[in-house]
């Protein structure tokens, strides 16, 4: 009695044909798997970037005062709280109360344009550049008694 097999030749073809489409999945898995995660860090960074910018504009637009403490950081003063920010080289430090949050990024440069009253230095607006030349802008608004504040010397 005969039996029906496959030839040896044809069992070698048929393992290299294999290894070929095996080989050919691997490397399309692996690729895959390398853009996810460079597409999920870019977008943690997107992420990151749009939650800071978020937070610094609420916080200006609701502060009662933005008070300059040097060339690289402020002070938030809300109506019941104080919130620090330094901005260093490679991070941003926010610090409310005993809580700190950091914001990692390249922190490029710090523009801040602020006027004296009454021996403190307010900020009007800030312009903050982080990592590729993103710029976040934000402006605080005093309203016309500052002004006269800062005519007259009177307290505010």
């Amino acid at each position: 009695m005969k039996l029906k097999a496959y030839s040896l030749l044809e069992l070698m073809i048929s393992i290299f044909l294999s290894g070929i489409i095996i080989s050919a999945v691997y490397s399309g898995y692996v690729f895959s798997h390398k853009q996810f995660f460079k597409f999920s860090a870019i977008k943690t960074e997107i992420r990151s970037y749009f939650e800071l910018s978020e937070v610094l504009n609420r916080e200006f637009e609701t502060a009662k005062k933005v008070i300059k403490k040097g060339s690289r950081s402020i002070e938030i003063e809300m109506i019941d709280r104080k919130i620090n920010y330094s901005f260093d080289d490679d991070f941003i430090v926010r610090t409310l109360n005993e809580r700190t949050d950091t914001f990692f990024f390249k922190v490029n440069d710090v523009e801040i344009n602020s006027f004296d009253v009454n021996k403190e230095s307010l900020i009007d607006y800030m312009v903050l550049t982080v990592k590729d030349d993103k710029q976040i802008s934000l402006y605080k608004y005093y309203g016309a008694i500052i002004q006269i504040e800062k005519e007259d010397g009177n307290r505010y």
